[in-house]
């Protein structure tokens, strides 16, 4: 079997992790495996033509003993004859004022430090020691969690094009052996030595008992994250052509599925739309477990209008008579009422939307103007009652819709064109006095017409804020 540096060579090229010319900032604790890591990149600079730099973090968690740390990397990149640059960053302090735990502010404050740091020095590519045993680990934590293809496949060797984990085949008793032959100085971790993090928990306690049942559980494990990072990446293809097809609507913090589409879909694949819209929707957040993703296919399929569940990071699901609603949080403010000025325009920050208005002589905009367009409404301007307001919807609204006989309720018409109902109270309507006269986007009222004897046509167009910030 070839040796690890053997190993790790192959795998720095197998995933391209690092190319020539390349600068590189290695990730050092002080822990064993980051100074397994540091070693072998280290031996390695010369063969693949890259720099090598090293970056350390302090905490602050464990006084003393976390400032040694600290201490020992810059001695330990000094003696290498490497660059090495640190910070320290009040964690305990952080997590006063921060809703998470101790692992996620540490890693979340880590990681910003390490990306400051490579844009600083110019780095492309940030090194982490993950090995094998974390990788055995981390598979094991999804499995109890209960995570689908994606949680399976473990940690990537290669991420986002810049986190790189050179040693993740290596498994520890390997890096332990490698460190105690060549005699080198490494940091303990105490945290790590007891059983208060889940992590610590299966690495000292479920890992072993496993072992019992198969002695190579470690390798079975990493194997199937191995085999099911194939199955993620087949999905992910899949998952966007999907996606494509089955989302009807997306506005921020509410992503709407057409039903009958997403229901055409076999079962895997569902999940996997699931798991996608809200990983869109909240980043942030951990895979979603099995259950939650459960509970909103037995919505999709067998629910009745109105019902809803509630998953994780505060994000609602509701079947509606247009689809399936995923909203993060309480979902958009309702639209604020606000004046319409003639002419001038409008903006509303929250909902990147610009609603403009000008007045146009009839024969400048010819013998025919449409009567409705989803972006613009044309209006007789003698024939209004100014001034002019946007807001949304109340309660009783109706309105004339142009092409109709009679009024009808907006909701009547909300539900004729299948707007979700979580979008309702988004949709912009421009009135005068005497009530509705667009609902913006879908249909003008049949007030004020423009006719041969109309003199000034009052031109209403709305634009998206967001789309022109794209453009420039």
């Amino acid at each position: 079997m070839p040796n690890v540096t053997e190993r790790i060579r192959n795998s720095i090229r197998r995933h391209r992790m690092i190319s020539v010319r390349d600068a590189v900032l290695a990730a050092v604790s002080g822990g064993p495996d980051s100074v397994f890591m540091l070693h072998v990149l280290a031996g390695l600079q010369k063969e693949f033509g890259f720099e090598l730099k090293v970056a350390h973090l302090d905490h602050q968690f464990r006084g003393d003993e976390s400032a040694a740390d600290a201490e020992f990397v810059e001695d330990l990149a000094a003696r290498l004859g490497l660059p090495c640059f640190t910070d320290r960053e009040d964690v305990p302090q952080f997590l006063l004022s921060n809703a998470m735990s101790k692992q996620e502010a540490a890693r979340m404050l880590r990681y910003r430090f390490l990306v400051k740091t490579s844009k600083l020095e110019y780095c492309q590519r940030i090194a982490f020691g993950h090995h094998a045993d974390d990788q055995s680990e981390t598979v094991l934590m999804r499995i109890l969690r209960g995570a689908g293809p994606d949680g399976l496949a473990g940690i990537p060797p290669k991420r986002d094009g810049i986190i790189i984990r050179p040693i993740l085949d290596i498994r520890r008793s390997e890096i332990m052996t490698y460190l105690d032959e060549r005699d080198l100085d490494y940091r303990t971790d105490s945290s790590n030595l007891g059983t208060d993090y889940t992590r610590n928990r299966v690495r000292h306690e479920l890992l072993p008992v496993l072992e019992t049942y198969n002695p190579n559980i470690s390798r079975s494990l990493v194997n199937l994250g191995t085999m099911m990072s194939s199955v993620a990446a087949h999905y992910d293809h899949l998952t966007d052509d999907a996606l494509l097809r089955v989302v009807k609507n997306t506005t921020i913090g509410q992503i709407a599925l057409d039903s009958g589409t997403f229901g055409g879909y076999d079962e895997s694949l569902r999940r996997s739309i699931v798991r996608r819209v809200v990983a869109d929707l909240r980043p942030d957040l951990t895979a979603l477990p099995f259950l939650h993703v459960e509970n909103v296919l037995n919505l999709a399929l067998r629910g009745e209008i109105g019902t809803g569940v509630e998953l994780p990071g505060r994000i609602q699901v509701r079947l509606d008579h247009s689809g399936i609603i995923f909203q993060e949080g309480d979902g958009l403010p309702k639209l604020p009422t606000a004046e319409l000025p003639v002419p001038g325009s409008v903006v509303f920050q929250d909902a990147r939307l610009e609603i403009l208005s000008r007045i146009t002589p009839w024969e400048e905009l010819g013998a025919t103007v449409s009567s409705t367009d989803h972006d613009t409404a044309y209006f007789d301007l003698d024939q209004l009652s100014l001034p002019l307001t946007v807001r949304a919807r109340r309660k009783g609204d109706r309105f004339h819709p142009f092409g109709m006989e009679g009024t009808k309720t907006l909701k009547e018409f909300f539900i004729d064109e299948k707007i979700a109902w979580s979008f309702r109270d988004e949709v912009p309507l421009i009135c005068d006095d005497s009530g509705i006269l667009w609902v913006v986007g879908m249909r003008r009222a049949r007030a004020a017409p423009v006719t041969e004897k109309t003199k000034r046509v009052l031109t209403i167009s709305v634009h998206s804020t967001e789309a022109e910030a794209e453009d420039r």
